[in-house]
């Protein structure tokens, strides 16, 4: 399908905004401005939106992504006017919303260059779309048997890194040239050393998550959420930096072991301002209800945040310095977290109750996702139709159809926020 020609739209690092703070002392740091949802994306002709994974959000284009299982697409939405557009599919199609989680997709999903559209899939394979035209330009086979989950982009070095998040005895990343769509390294999580060299990896017993890019050090950084444990995150997780340059391919510079009892089980990851990385800590066991932001330059605890367990997703939206973690987990669940890194020294309770139950009768329909867009600060979280949240229908929805309900502050204390039209 021709899609019509978008103009990219300058993007910078918001210099005009409130400088932003490095976290210090002992408090937590949360949002003292509320967020409601002022309105939503609903799928027409009545389709549901129940299974879906990763959300992404590229402010050069406008352009807000949602891997959705449910419909084997994924779903886009013009951030300017808060439009749906053609879906994106693939060919051969996305594998969807299969009995098992480790085969299902599209699963993680990026735009490299703005152009094209990057989304893992259930059989190990990457699909490769172009953003105007609609077609499937590559499909890549990062080598396993099950689902190519989570992965992020590296413009410098124009490599991707793929997380295969499900694969036995051990999962592993690969990472991927942008130029010729090609494998250069696979790096297996194991607990040796690989071929790329430097430090052995730590020995991931339950799967891999989240990685990122970061600008600063030029490094991707990985999640892992257990490392030599049973399976249940019960054991301290680690990060771990792999170096991207064409000298050192796939070395192994540093894995930062995470504390058990600050954050357990590190999902999300986000890149925030400063030398800051905000770990999502899942805490599937329902112990340890904290989340941390660790340094980039040697993984020490920059800053404990209490009460905000349970995420997946996390996103950092430099357009008002806040991060925002979907907590569909944890012992404290239901709830969208938010904590401001500008000026807010003392600890508040202003997390939006949006109902993310994750739940065992829906394994594929938790609301565990969320991508923020710092043009017009919105934040985009996607509800499932089976989660039994009254979010959608706030809006003018369909709950029983689920939406992608869009969130706004009622009184932004940074900078006055404008409102997209819906």
């Amino acid at each position: 399908m021709l899609r019509e020609h978008r103009t990219l739209r300058t993007f910078s690092k918001y210099l005009g905004f409130a400088v932003l703070a490095l976290l210090t002392g002992n408090g937590a740091w949360a949002a003292d401005e509320q967020f409601v949802s002022r309105a939503n994306i609903t799928l027409p002709g009545g389709a549901k939106i129940t299974s879906f994974d990763i959300s992404f959000d590229d402010p050069v284009i406008g352009l807000y992504l949602l891997a959705d299982r449910t419909n084997k697409a994924v779903q886009a939405v013009d951030t300017y006017t808060n439009t749906l557009l053609p879906p994106y599919t693939a060919t051969p199609p996305f594998a969807g919303a299969t009995p098992s989680n480790d085969n299902a997709g599209p699963d993680g999903v990026i735009t490299v260059n703005h152009r094209e559209i990057w989304a893992g899939d259930g059989n190990s394979t990457i699909k490769v779309i172009d953003i105007i035209t609609g077609k499937t330009t590559h499909v890549i086979n990062t080598g396993g048997v099950n689902r190519a989950d989570e992965l992020c982009f590296d413009p410098r070095d124009r490599l991707v890194m793929m997380a295969n998040d499900a694969e036995s005895p051990f999962p592993f990343v690969t990472l991927i040239s942008t130029l010729n769509y090609s494998v250069l390294q696979t790096i297996v999580m194991n607990g040796t050393v690989p071929a790329g060299g430097g430090k052995a990896t730590p020995k991931a017993t339950n799967g891999i998550e989240q990685c990122q890019w970061d600008l600063r050090t030029g490094n991707f950084y990985v999640n892992i959420p257990e490392v030599n444990g049973p399976g249940n995150d019960t054991q301290p997780g680690a990060v771990v930096v792999v170096s991207p340059k064409a000298s050192t391919l796939g070395k192994i510079l540093d894995v930062f072991s995470i504390p058990l009892d600050k954050c357990a089980g590190p999902q999300g990851m986000a890149i925030g301002p400063d030398h800051q990385i905000l770990l999502g800590c899942n805490d599937p066991n329902k112990t340890v209800t904290s989340t941390v932001i660790i340094d980039d330059r040697d993984g020490h605890v920059l800053q404990t945040v209490a009460n905000e367990d349970g995420s997946d997703e996390i996103w950092y939206n430099e357009g008002n310095g806040q991060y925002f973690l979907a907590r569909s987990g944890g012992a404290n669940p239901q709830k969208l977290g938010i904590i401001d890194v500008v000026d807010d020294p003392q600890p508040t309770d202003l997390d939006v109750a949006i109902g993310l139950p994750n739940t065992t009768a829906t394994p594929h329909g938790t609301n565990h996702s969320v991508a923020a867009d710092p043009i017009f600060n919105q934040i985009y979280v996607p509800i499932a139709s089976t989660s039994g949240a009254a979010i959608c229908s706030l809006s003018g929805g369909s709950d029983a159809q689920g939406c992608i309900a869009i969130f706004t502050s009622t009184a932004n204390d940074d900078a006055p926020i404008p409102v997209a039209k819906k």
